[in-house]
């Protein structure tokens, strides 16, 4: 995440800020990233050169609001589930040509990330809004 967010940071020197999300699981939280991201923002207050960064994780069990999940779920089942390679090497050349399919689809056939969520009134509907502990649904 260090070297993503160094990446982003200076790809991106001329906003203000960059907010990073995942999702809450317990496995994402890293008091190491938190520890090295204080000195980061504070060296980037000081220079006043790039932007601060923010780290948003998203509530827990709220997969549909994190769209990497979804993609990462497609690549799953197109790739993994059910395969049968010999080396890490084949799986892994496997899912890079998944994403290099999956992305010129994309940039030849664009459209809104999330269109299936954002094409209700998700958030305004709260008779039908699930909440609680997603186990029970």
């Amino acid at each position: 995440m260090i070297d993503l967010i160094e990446v982003l940071f200076n790809q991106h020197r001329a906003a203000a800020r960059l907010y990073i999300s995942w999702d809450a699981a317990s496995w994402h939280r890293s008091s190491g990233l938190v520890e090295w991201l204080d000195p980061f923002n504070a060296e980037t207050r000081k220079s006043q050169i790039g932007p601060l960064i923010y780290l948003v994780p998203l509530p827990t069990s709220s997969q549909f609001l994190d769209v990497i999940e979804a993609v990462f779920s497609g690549m799953k089942r197109a790739v993994i589930h059910h395969s049968d390679y010999r080396s890490e090497e084949e799986m892994k050349a496997a899912i890079s040509q998944h994403f290099v399919e999956r992305n010129t689809n994309f940039m030849e056939n664009p459209k809104r990330a999330g269109q299936k969520i954002w094409e209700l009134d998700f958030f305004t509907d709260y008779d039908n809004l699930r909440y609680g502990d997603y186990r029970e649904w």
